[in-house]
């Protein structure tokens, strides 16, 4: 009786290491892909964020040079995202400064686990990430205006 539960036992054994040989590489798949999934809205996030408070930084109203509200937005792009993302790789920035807003503008490409592998299998795969900000330049003389004229002070008040 003794040598037929051992023989048992290790027929148990023999199951469980041949499920866990077949389920352990899906279930580290499966948390990798999550993981870089987290990875990538996190850098979303932030590239968002960071176009948008780029935008704001080269339409503040006393700059009045168009050169100069971009070189801020562009200096502010850099700075906003250097050493902060982890699933974005050769990430540009762009600036356009028009007379009424300044558009800044993020793209890159996401860097995830085997889409080299993927691409072969998959046409058209396309993970790539992109961002846009958009800001109102401010001239401060003119809204002043507009504000005491929506109160009702009207242009020559006080």
């Amino acid at each position: 009786m003794k040598h037929i539960r051992k023989k048992l036992e290790t027929k148990e054994n023999a199951y469980f290491t041949v499920e866990a040989a077949l389920i352990l590489p899906i279930a580290m798949l499966f948390m990798t892909v999550m993981i870089f999934m987290a990875f990538y809205s996190y850098d979303r996030c932030i590239i968002e964020q960071s176009a948008y408070e780029a935008a704001l930084r080269g339409a503040k109203g006393s700059i009045e040079d168009a050169q100069e509200a971009y070189n801020i937005a562009l200096l502010a792009a850099k700075r906003l995202t250097e050493d902060g993302l982890f699933a974005i790789k050769d990430l540009a920035y762009d600036a356009e400064v028009t007379a009424d807003s300044v558009i800044v503008t993020y793209s890159g490409a996401v860097n995830m686990p085997f889409l080299a592998w993927l691409g072969e299998y998959i046409d058209d795969l396309d993970f790539s990430i992109s961002a846009s900000g958009e800001a109102k330049r401010i001239r401060q003389a003119q809204e002043i205006r507009l504000f005491r004229i929506v109160n009702g002070k009207g242009l020559g008040a006080e």
